[in-house]
């Protein structure tokens, strides 16, 4: 059984937009979470799921990372190059698991499988 506590977990996502359908979603299902978008309202001790930008999660690490919205990267008129630098960041987040969501193929999927 894992026994990862909520506060070692966290939602990396591209925006605040995806920020805030991500608490909203976390809120619905009644799970405890902590919405950071500046500095100073991370708490690593807290029983909650972190949810914060991709950006922002850079230096700190997560037993648990989801990163929603994949399929949408790189935003319109958003460099790839830069776009991708930000998912590594992310995706590096995580220790003992990632998770990506994703439903279909978009072009920053595409572009990892020619990779």
């Amino acid at each position: 059984m894992d026994m990862t506590l909520r506060g070692d977990m966290a939602v990396l996502c591209a925006d605040w937009k995806a920020m805030d359908l991500c608490a909203s979603a976390l809120a619905q299902r009644k799970l405890p979470h902590r919405v950071r978008k500046k500095s100073g309202e991370y708490r690593p001790g807290a029983d909650a799921i972190q949810v914060m930008t991709m950006k922002i999660s850079k230096g700190f690490k997560f037993s648990v990372v989801a990163l929603p919205g994949v399929w949408y990267m790189p935003a319109a008129g958003e460099d790839e190059r830069e776009a991708a630098r930000v998912f590594y960041v992310a995706a590096t987040r995580a220790m003992q698991r990632l998770v990506l969501g994703v439903n279909e193929l978009g072009r920053f999927d595409k572009t990892l499988l020619e990779i």
